[in-house]
């Protein structure tokens, strides 16, 4: 039977201000432990989970407060988990220089693999350090303060020339860009935190050191359900970005170790290609290292990272990621609240909508991939400033995401699985919403609950975007251009 008309003198009569399209991922730490809430406020649509830092009894409290929150305010606030990945450290060098040693450009020097080292020597604590290492390789010391070239690899010792001076220190990052090292994926130590993310019900799983498409097949199997984000920070996981998007379900443009493994001058060019090739690929994709880095103890952002944030913004990203700035910061919040400015006053410019939109992808030509495509066109067409997506699965909202239409995408979900997944998605809203046994009963479902929640104004027009029959995967295959408050007859 058709549905009624809507009783409309009920609902409020606006709706709230959008946030910004692009999302905000915020890592959760000791400064922000009892602000989640004003985080959320302000514009945060992810928290992170650094494992490298805190421990079991600190992750656990802080998913319980950050849940408290969101289910407070009624909002989808998804989880990313990132885990560490092999340590790539030097070891001790002699007691007698005190932990540290001053490199001078042009010397000549002997590196060995080992965990501590007597004499001039330099240890490098690093499994297949000898063997993956040959003559013209670089070796970045101390996270790339010293930079050195392989001469000759002879019995236990590389030789090599300082081609750029620096202090080097026990235990400081190695980088080896031009080596292929066997390491082992996932760590027994990342296992554990896998283990505890699964137990968590975690959302994303940040993937450090990826450098192969199989690496990130091996922990899936180990966190099955949870979105697979490769953090590309390598210059191996540059080389096969391409196999590394088929089997991530996003990828992390890692700048911090990206910028030490590439030449630095070509890090805004890798940031680029990482995120449109993403795009590209269906994928979403984050940005992240030291985007308001300056926030860790002022109260406002530099020029140039409000320059930094806009361009990642302009690049298409679906993602920005603050670390130290609310983890450790002295103004968590304040930088969610900036970071959140700067997109939507990019996203509300004409620079913003004249970029070029992504074309169809022929590796997905599916119901679901056509329906996506024909939804955000009209949208653009008609000017219709909001998309609304019955999801099971959040492939169809994925790919909706892609196209960036100009147009909110409201993403209705049974599944609390699916829900939090979509948070990360640029442009996309999460909601959760009842499995209703026909599409009429759905669409009549959905009227009412967006103008219960303000979402959506009377008489506004709409496209629903669902698949017959409901409730089945990836069936996305019908467009219906809709006006809130009339009847939601499919005949």
């Amino acid at each position: 039977m058709p549905s009624p008309n809507l009783d409309l003198d009920r609902f409020a009569s606006r709706t709230e201000v959008l946030p910004a399209a692009t999302k905000i991922v915020a890592t959760l730490g000791p400064a922000c432990e009892d602000r989640f809430g004003e985080m959320i406020d302000a514009g945060m649509s992810v928290g992170r989970l650094n494992f490298s830092h805190g421990n079991e009894v600190d992750h656990r409290r802080r998913v319980a407060k950050l849940r408290e929150a969101a289910a407070k305010r009624r909002v989808a606030i998804g989880i990313l988990a990132d885990i560490q990945g092999p340590k790539m450290r030097m070891g001790k060098l002699d007691p007698a220089t005190g932990g540290s040693r001053q490199l001078v450009a042009g010397e000549e020097v002997r590196l060995e693999e080992s965990e501590a080292s007597v004499g001039d020597v330099i240890p490098v604590n690093i499994a297949g350090f000898l063997a993956g290492v040959a003559p013209g390789h670089r070796i970045l010391l101390a996270d790339a303060a010293a930079e050195l070239v392989t001469t000759t690899v002879e019995g236990r010792f590389v030789h090599a020339r300082v081609r750029r001076a620096g202090l080097i220190g026990d235990k400081k990052g190695v980088h080896l860009p031009d080596s292929q090292l066997s390491v082992d994926l996932p760590t027994e130590q990342d296992k554990q935190h896998i283990s505890l993310a699964v137990e968590l019900g975690l959302d994303m799983l940040g993937i450090s050191f990826v450098s192969r498409a199989e690496e990130i097949e091996r922990i899936r199997q180990l966190a099955p359900g949870m979105l697979m984000v490769a953090k590309i920070e390598r210059q191996a996981a540059l080389s096969n970005l391409k196999s590394i998007l088929q089997a991530a379900d996003g990828v992390m443009v890692a700048r911090g170790d990206l910028g030490v493994e590439c030449k630095l001058e070509l890090l805004p060019l890798a940031q680029k290609q990482i995120i449109s090739e993403a795009l590209k690929a269906g994928k979403f994709s984050i940005t992240a290292t030291e985007m308001l880095e300056s926030m860790v103890h002022s109260s406002r952002p530099t020029r140039a990272e409000v320059t930094d944030v806009a361009n990642a913004v302009l690049d298409g990203t679906d993602a920005l990621m603050l670390s130290a700035e609310t983890a450790v910061g002295e103004h968590p919040v304040e930088a969610v609240e900036a970071m959140s400015r700067i997109s939507r006053a990019i996203e509300s410019s004409s620079r913003y909508h004249d970029l070029p939109r992504v074309r169809f992808r022929d590796a997905e030509p599916t119901f679901s991939n056509a329906t996506a495509l024909a939804a955000a066109q009209a949208a653009e067409a008609l000017g219709i400033r909001k998309i609304i997506c019955f999801t099971e699965s959040g492939n169809t909202v994925r790919l909706l995401s892609r196209y960036r239409a100009e147009a909110e995408i409201i993403a209705l979900t049974p599944s609390e699985r699916t829900l939090h997944g979509m948070t990360i998605l640029s442009h996309v809203t999460p909601m959760l919403c009842k499995q209703e046994p026909s599409l009429e009963e759905m669409l009549h479902a959905a009227q009412l609950l967006l103008l219960e929640r303000g979402v959506v104004l009377q008489g506004e027009e709409v496209i629903f975007v669902a698949g017959v029959p409901p409730g089945v995967s990836r069936s996305t295959n019908v467009m219906k251009l809709h006006r809130i408050g009339e009847m939601t007859s499919m005949h």
